[in-house]
């Protein structure tokens, strides 16, 4: 196996690139393949590093522990905290590392469950990882489009590490925005999808929530459900049908997202009081 320290002239260009506070900013990265006994530390970092094992075995020591750690593991380096790695004498682990910071970094590692106190864990494939890093080291140039693609890289990275990972961060279903973007994506999603059969599970799997957070928000918001939202929604809809156009009651009932005519007129009667047919009569 060749050794290297890392893939020098990319990696020293990428680090004098100038930083600034964005949500998420690219510090350093590398690809490196250990020599038996390999160490670095006892030392500190200023931003957060990841590395991620690709071969091998090693050890990690921070916080007075020590992790045994091997292919598919990755561990989080937190800035001020002391921390000393070494490669195995007999399978020198080989990695790839990434650091970042940025205003959401915190927020970042807390939806993948790491933090300095839980600074370890494993990826099921260290292949999207390995591609990140190569794909910002092939990047290097100080070009307006490669500032852009390292950027794509990291974040892409980042979605990864969350993704991989939050099955074990316990806080797979917090929200993290205000109700009202929430409502805001519930009535998008109902005037682009009234006419189809849609449930509110439907709604809220396509939001990213559960059924119960979503009632709760829209109620918050609308002083009614998504229900009731959608219901009220789809008789406007076929109102405006009955009294505009002289398209037959069945087919309106279907373009108002109701297979069945007598549930539509069902429903219809019981938000009117009239039948689709008396409604379209009454208003000729």
């Amino acid at each position: 196996m060749q050794h290297h320290i890392t893939r020098l002239a990319h990696y020293k260009c990428l680090e004098s690139v100038e930083k600034s506070q964005h949500d998420l900013y690219l510090c350093y990265c590398g690809i490196q393949d250990c020599y038996p006994g390999h160490f670095f530390g006892p030392t500190t970092r200023k931003d957060y590093l990841v590395h991620v094992v690709t071969a091998g075995r090693g050890i990690f020591k921070t916080n007075g522990k020590t992790y045994n750690l091997e292919a598919g593991s990755l561990f989080l380096i937190c800035p001020g905290v002391t921390t000393y790695y070494k490669a195995d004498d007999n399978d020198p682990w080989s990695y790839i590392w990434f650091g970042f910071n940025g205003l959401k970094a915190d927020e970042l590692l807390r939806h993948a469950g790491l933090s300095a106190d839980s600074p370890t864990n494993k990826v099921p494939d260290t292949t999207p990882y390995i591609n990140g890093v190569t794909g910002i080291l092939d990047s290097c140039q100080l070009t307006f489009s490669n500032e852009f693609k390292r950027e794509a890289c990291l974040y892409t990275m980042a979605a990864q590490l969350v993704d991989d990972l939050h099955e074990t961060a316990g806080n797979t279903d917090e929200p993290m925005y205000p109700y009202q973007t929430y409502v805001e994506h519930t009535l998008d999603y109902i005037e682009n999808n009234y006419f189809n059969n849609i449930k509110i599970t439907d709604i809220a799997d396509y939001i990213g929530i559960n059924r119960s957070y979503l009632t709760t928000c829209f109620k918050k918001v609308t002083n009614m459900s998504p229900r009731q939202y959608l219901n009220e929604y789809r008789m406007n809809k076929a109102k405006s049908l009955l009294t505009g156009t002289g398209i037959p009651i069945h087919e309106i009932a279907t373009r108002v997202g109701y297979e069945d005519s007598l549930a539509f007129s069902k429903v219809f009667k019981n938000h009117t009081g009239l039948s689709p047919k008396a409604y379209r009569e009454k208003r000729d």
